[in-house]
């Protein structure tokens, strides 16, 4: 059974959506304003919390923070609704790491798959964690540093990560999938330190404003996953195809990955202060064929960065 928390002024909305989660064994809370938000988060643990962009009884991004910013809730599910998506709204979602955005009307099947995977996500002790995958992602984020910004890093002890909030002030997210292997990686680094990937790169009068700085890091992101293809395919016999990074900004966002497998964090040192974390959450398909490099429209070269 799992525990959602609602927040919708469609009656219609909230009375179907009752009769499928009651016949299906959940239990809802509709939010009515007749308690604060913050009472309800003192008392209740929810699963999952839907709420309604059009939600009349509170700003919805104000109800989606206090649940980003509560310790007890931060990795609580969300999921958006909305009647009428623009360009804008989906982009400031996006930006909170929600990445769940349901436009109604909506198949309640959709709704059931997520909350199966809330309450039962199946993450045990598997995963892609072999030492040969782990070094290729040393490897290309350690080439990358130094080669883009001429800044040695030292990498860390791994971790498994619980929950999927950020790991620092800025996160970049690119998902990879093939019939060999899927997921995503992700890179969390602080403001000051992309920064000076900019004035590195493109000199001191360079521009570090919010934007620059946010390019950086999806451009960091990309080069480091371009080198582990790379490396993949010549060390592994794997392709896999490569999304453009999305980048991550607000402070509370919120991580998506797209597989179910653990989540692996590599940080890595910068001046003896860990402040670059590299996550990886992969599914590998053991009975793969695998795949010979020249049959590819890929070049190869030693010591050459191959950007796809």
């Amino acid at each position: 059974m799992a525990k959602l928390f609602v927040a919708d002024s469609s009656q219609k909305s909230i009375e179907n959506l009752n009769h499928f989660l009651v016949a299906d064994g959940h239990e809802a809370y509709f939010f009515d304003n007749s308690k604060t938000l913050s009472d309800i988060l003192k008392e209740y643990k929810f699963d999952i919390i839907i709420v309604d962009q059009n939600y009349k009884g509170m700003p919805c991004i104000e109800i989606v923070n206090s649940f980003l910013k509560n310790p007890t809730h931060s990795n609580t599910h969300v999921i958006m609704t909305t009647s009428s998506p623009n360009k804008e709204d989906l982009n400031k979602f996006s930006s909170l790491g929600i990445n769940h955005i349901f436009v109604k009307p909506y198949r309640y099947k959709l709704l059931s798959e997520k909350i199966k995977y809330a309450i039962n996500p199946n993450k045990g002790d598997h995963g892609a964690f072999e030492p040969e995958i782990l070094k290729i992602f040393l490897e290309s984020t350690i080439h990358i540093f130094d080669s883009i910004g001429n800044i040695a890093i030292a990498a860390g002890r791994p971790f498994l990560k619980t929950g999927n909030d950020s790991l620092s002030e800025i996160s970049a997210v690119i998902g990879l999938s093939s019939p060999q292997i899927k997921g995503s990686m992700s890179i969390n680094l602080t403001k000051k330190l992309l920064a000076s990937f900019l004035f590195k790169m493109l000199g001191p009068n360079a521009i570090a404003d919010d934007l620059g700085i946010s390019d950086m890091c999806g451009e960091l992101c990309n080069q480091i996953m371009g080198r582990a293809k790379q490396q993949f395919l010549k060390k592994k016999g794997m392709s896999f195809e490569i999304t453009v990074p999305s980048v991550l900004s607000d402070p509370y966002h919120i991580l998506d990955y797209k597989s179910s497998s653990p989540v692996l964090v590599i940080p890595f040192l910068y001046e003896k202060v860990a402040c670059v974390f590299v996550e990886f959450c992969l599914e590998i398909n053991d009975n793969y064929e695998p795949v010979e490099p020249e049959k590819l429209q890929v070049m190869i070269e030693e010591g050459e960065l191959i950007l796809f």
